[in-house]
C-alpha cells in the first residue's frame, strides 16, 4: 500500500504576524476557504483516499486538525515527540510505516 504522508508541523514564527504558536501557517486561510492544510489533503485525494494519507504534526494542534480534517482517521495521524525540522520528520513516518 502507498501512503502519503503530510507534514503538518510548525511552531508559527515563519508566517509571523498572521501564524502565532496556537495557529501556525498551515491552519490558515489564505488563497480560499480551506486551510493550506485543507487544499493539500484535497490534492491528494485526487490520487489517494482517506486512509492512505498520513499527518505527521505537533500534539498542541490536535484540536485544528480534528476541526479541519475530519474524515483523515485518528490513526493516521502522528505527533512528532519533538519539533526537529524535516527530516526527523520524515524519520518518523517511515519507521512508523515500516512496523
Amino acid at each position: 500500500m502507498t501512503y502519503f504522508v503530510v507534514m503538518a508541523g510548525g511552531s508559527g514564527t515563519r508566517f509571523w504576524p498572521k501564524s502565532r504558536k496556537n495557529l501556525p501557517k498551515q491552519f490558515l486561510r489564505l488563497f480560499s476557504e480551506k486551510s493550506l492544510l485543507q487544499e493539500t489533503v484535497n490534492r491528494l485525494l485526487g490520487i489517494a483516499d482517506y486512509n492512505e494519507i498520513l499527518i505527521v504534526a505537533n500534539k498542541s494542534h490536535i484540536e485544528h486538525l480534528k476541526n479541519q480534517l475530519p474524515l483523515i482517521p485518528e490513526k493516521n495521524i502522528l505527533f512528532e515527540p519533538f519539533v526537529r525540522n524535516t527530516a526527523p520528520c520524515i524519520a518518523l513516518a517511515a519507521l512508523l510505516l515500516e512496523e
